[in-house]
Formats: structure tokens, sequence, C-alpha cells
């Protein structure tokens, strides 16, 4: 048979005390903070970390603006008037193949009731809205031009709003 000796509880040392008291409020604020998300249920068992409102995106998105606003000023005062292209087909029908599939996605994905349709339906809105400005700025003048802003007013501005109404519809829900 074996006895043991009762033991005197360890205690830090005498300049580590107020550590270890620290440390004990922080454990206690800690739970008491936990048990507050998990009492109104706004914890739900995924880590997310913390990030400032507007962060590194902000810096970046205000930095591409500062560069952008003096560049097109360059661009005013240096591009020719007129350009020929060499891929124009190229160009005209990629933009409307890319409209037509984010179009498309935004479809299956509303459909699907996905949440990235608010994404699909951001893009398929802009490249209609770009679409319109390319028709409206390159086209010829008489007939051309015509054609160019009854689609651009008729169609491809009304159907971009219309997918930013539905992106900001599906944000909401």
């Amino acid at each position: 048979m074996t006895t043991t000796l009762p033991q005197a509880p360890v205690s830090p040392p005498p300049g580590r005390q107020l550590t270890v008291q620290l440390g004990d409020a922080i454990d206690d604020r800690v739970a008491e903070a936990l048990d507050d998300y998990i009492a109104e249920g706004r914890l739900d068992g995924r880590i997310r970390p913390r990030r400032s409102p507007g962060g590194v995106a902000a810096l970046v998105a205000g930095g591409v603006a500062a560069v952008l606003l003096p560049w097109c000023l360059i661009l005013a005062a240096t591009l020719p008037s007129t350009y020929q292209a060499n891929n124009w087909r190229l160009t005209w029908i990629g933009l409307n193949i890319l409209t037509a599939v984010a179009a498309g996605l935004t479809a299956y994905l509303l459909h699907t009731r996905n949440r990235y349709a608010v994404l699909t339906a951001m893009t398929a809105g802009t490249l209609l809205l770009a679409d319109a400005w390319f028709d409206v700025s390159t086209a010829g003048a008489g007939f051309d031009r015509t054609l160019s802003l009854a689609v651009a007013f008729v169609l491809e501005i009304p159907l971009a709003v219309c997918a930013w109404l539905v992106a900001a519809r599906e944000l909401r829900r």
C-alpha cells in the first residue's frame, strides 16, 4: 500500500503573480464574451478572421483611382482620333459571348438559388453597359450611330439596370 503525502499548492514566484492574475482575468473575460455570443446565437462554430473595414482592398482601390485619373488625361492628350483595330470581330464577338455567359450563368444560379448570382448579375450588367458604351462610341455617323443609340437605350442599358437590381435584391436575401 502506498501513501501519498499532502502537497502544498504550487504558487508562482513573486514576480509572476501579477502575470498569473492578469491571465486569469483575461480568461474570465473571454469566457464571459463566449457565453454572451452563444446565448445570443451569434456563434455558429466558424472562426472568421478579424479585418479592418477598409484594409488593404480600400488602399489598393484608392491607388488604382489615383493612377487612372491622371492616366485618362494623358490618353486624352496623346491618343489618335482614329485607329484601325486588327481584331475587330474577335473583340466584339468576345464581349458579346462574355455577356451571354454572364447572363446565362446568372439565370442558372438564380434558378438554383445560389448566392453567387449576385456576382454574375453585377458582371452581366457591367458588360451590358460596356457593350452599349463601345457600340455608341465606335459607331459611324448616320444609321450606324442611330441604331447603336436605339439598341443602347432600348435594350442594353435597361437590361444592365435590371441585372443590377437583381443583384441588389439577392444581396438583401
